[in-house]
């Protein structure tokens, strides 16, 4: 992966006499270059300010005195509906590239935007005029990977008032039909036809769904509801375009789906208004500091469109009128950021982690590369690290200005190595679909770890206290609340779960247990729901102790649980196969993961590692594993274990798990550890 690393001593040894002896130069820190470049104002010891004593709520220091609810309408005024967006982009590019794709020599083709402007008007149109859709009500459900074509229908469907629905492509058939019946969706778009053909005929028979749209190119039939779009496109002109209905900003744009960690996916009814105030409210922000043009030139979509990140990411593409092109297949991410060379990127931590365990198990297996890495994230010298990372820069392209990572925490020691190695802003960011993923931000000269920063110019916050735990607010801990024009507005269907969530005076309780920071940063601590008493006494944050421990190398992924009766926690570990057959003498050919995972020896060393990762990072007692149970099988969507957004059910797990957690308790005797 990183040739530069292949180097032979001496050239090594050149580089960094080289090094030196350009010393001279006086090469700026990563620190100072930030500093010097995206510096937004903000006071790093005041991110934060209470503005209300009394239920302490907290705005960033920079907004404190603006007006949340209209702040950001001052930016891109003129776009009052998603549907207006790439109208702006027209204006402000010039009508210039839009969506770009590869050609079969992987070269670029671009769609300009006016063209994606009129053939999402036709599509709108004909779903408007020819397949009967209502405005306003109608539901258009999309199952489908990242492509030109599926920009084409959202877009329409936001032009002409129609109620994007989308599914994550992970969705089983039995979900699929159940989101159709719970929408009453009208029409479903796909990419192609086997992605729909276990359930085709009963879509064929259901009278609820009007019309089945396909990307892919195929052989309509004139009595069949399936339809492919490049059909609509040739046969509706320029002339067949309507003029667009009324749509209220307040309208409802699109119905997207929660993860699901405690239980059926909820539909989040997310309007117009919301996500133009999301993202608006963020461009603020990243103009503040300066990230703006060429920063946000182009971008590579390929993080799912079903979920709320990646679309308000594109909402911000569209309303400045730059470039966008998507990576239909993730396995192929690698080749696609080497063509399109994006200059932002929008990422989730267990693709920097695999980028970032990749290289080092490459490093660790030299001296003399651990010695040169090591120096070159101390930056010394500073000139080192441009030419020791040469090639992680590559691996993304090249061109990053700017990335954005979000959805789950970043540890520090990954953070600190993509900033210098990809010498750009890093932000972490902190939302939930609720908040159409507006939120907090960290600030890009803040060069700290384990916070995501301070409040947008579009919400503000209020820590509450978490009944029979000891979070207080007056103790600046407790569940994070937020209030702003970017929540949604309720779910549907559901007034019951719609009044837990957001209460009479418009809080969103977002059920993630936070901390203000002594500068004013917000910390996540856990969720409510996940929280659990100990027989002692003492609470324990599961998923922070997984956020830890999943960190070691022999382990794939974990399961934190206890049981009320006992003092410490317990695991149940998937381990990394491919490591352990690489560094455990044991593990031969002939050896069954499942054998593996019965070897106590094995579970002895990791165990051992866990141990020691957490005094590391100087855990109570009660917080490291007493025993863990080695499990073949890993956490998935199949196996019900893993939500959408792979995120562990924990009720199904600790339900599925329950007898193994009980025996590790009663082994005698499990692991005393003492701090």
């Amino acid at each position: 992966m990183l040739q530069t690393f292949s180097k032979s001593r001496p050239t090594y040894t050149i580089l960094a006499i080289r090094s030196i002896l350009f010393d001279h130069a006086k090469t700026f820190t990563y620190k100072t270059r930030m500093k010097t470049f995206f510096n937004d104002g903000i006071n790093l010891k005041e991110q934060s300010v209470e503005i209300n004593s009394t239920e302490h709520i907290r705005r960033c220091s920079l907004h404190k005195d603006d007006d949340i609810w209209k702040l950001y309408k001052t930016m891109c005024p003129n776009v009052r509906t998603i549907g207006d967006a790439l109208h702006e982009g027209y204006s402000i590019s010039n009508d210039g590239p839009c969506v770009g794709f590869l050609s079969p020599s992987n070269d670029i083709q671009w769609l300009s935007y006016s063209t994606i402007i009129e053939q999402s008007q036709r599509i709108g149109s004909y779903l408007w005029t020819q397949t009967k859709l209502t405005p306003k009500q109608s539901k258009v459900v999309f199952l489908s990977s990242n492509r030109l074509e599926y920009l084409l229908v959202e877009q329409a469907c936001y032009m002409y008032g129609f109620i994007v629905v989308s599914l994550y492509t992970t969705y089983n058939s039995v979900a699929i039909q159940n989101i159709l019946e719970r929408t009453q969706a009208e029409v479903l778009v796909v990419d192609n036809i086997e992605r729909i053909q276990s359930l085709k005929d009963d879509l064929l028979k259901n009278n609820q769904i009007k019309e089945i749209l396909v990307m892919d190119k195929i052989n309509n039939d004139e009595n069949s509801k399936i339809r492919s779009i490049s059909s609509i496109l040739e046969t509706m002109k320029k002339t067949d375009i309507c003029q667009r209905p009324n749509i209220d900003p307040h309208d409802i744009a699109t119905f997207i789906l929660t993860s699901g960690t405690t239980g059926e996916p909820k539909i989040a009814m997310l309007s117009h208004e919301n996500f133009l105030a999301s993202t608006k409210g963020n461009l603020i922000r990243l103009y503040k500091a300066n990230l703006k043009k060429p920063v946000t030139n182009r971008h590579c979509s390929f993080l799912p469109m079903a979920h709320v990140f990646e679309r308000f990411v594109i909402l911000q593409i569209l309303l400045k009128g730059t470039e966008v092109i998507f990576c239909p297949a993730p396995e192929k991410l690698i080749e696609y950021l080497s063509i399109v060379k994006p200059t932002q990127a929008s990422v989730v931590p267990r693709i920097l982690n695999k980028v970032y365990d990749t290289i080092m198990a490459d490093v660790n297996k030299s001296k003399i590369k651990q010695f040169l890495v090591q120096q070159a994230l101390r930056e010394q010298p500073p000139l080192l690290s441009r030419l020791i990372f040469r090639k992680v820069k590559n691996l993304f392209g090249g061109e990053l200005k700017a990335m954005i990572t979000g959805s789950a925490p970043l540890s520090s020691d990954v953070m600190h190595f993509f900033r210098i190695a990809l010498d750009i802003p890093i932000i972490e960011g902190y939302g939930q679909t609720e908040t159409t993923a507006a939120g907090t931000t960290t600030h890009p000269i803040d060069m700290s770890y384990g916070t995501v920063g301070s409040p947008g110019p579009n919400v503000e916050i209020k820590l509450i206290d978490v009944p029979d735990t000891n979070y207080r607010s007056e103790k600046n801990q407790g569940e994070i609340c937020f209030r702003g024009p970017t929540i949604f507005k309720g779910y549907y269907n559901d007034e019951a779960k719609t009044r837990e969530t957001i209460d009479r005076d418009g809080w969103l309780h977002t059920g993630d247990i936070g901390e203000w920071t002594s500068n004013g940063a917000l910390r996540i601590i856990d969720r409510t729901k996940h929280i659990f008493k100990l027989s002692q006494g003492k609470y324990i944050a599961p998923e922070r102790l997984e956020d830890i421990y999943i960190r070691s190398q022999w382990i794939a992924q974990i399961f934190i649980d206890s049981l009320s009766t006992e003092s410490t926690v317990i695991g149940i570990v998937i381990p990394d196969e491919e490591y352990i057959r690489k560094n455990y003498q044991s593990a031969t050919s002939e050896t069954t993961f499942a054998d593996l995972c019965n070897d106590s020896k094995l579970k002895e060393i990791i165990l051992s590692d866990l141990v020691q990762l957490g005094k590391k990072q100087k855990l109570k007692y009660y917080e490291i594993p007493s025993n863990i149970y080695l499990h073949h099988e890993p956490f998935s969507q199949k196996n019900g274990l893993l939500t959408i957004t792979f995120k562990t059910r924990r009720i199904n797990a600790r339900k599925q798990f329950q007898s193994i957690i009980k025996s590790l308790y009663e082994e005698n005797p499990p692991m005393k550890i003492k701090n």
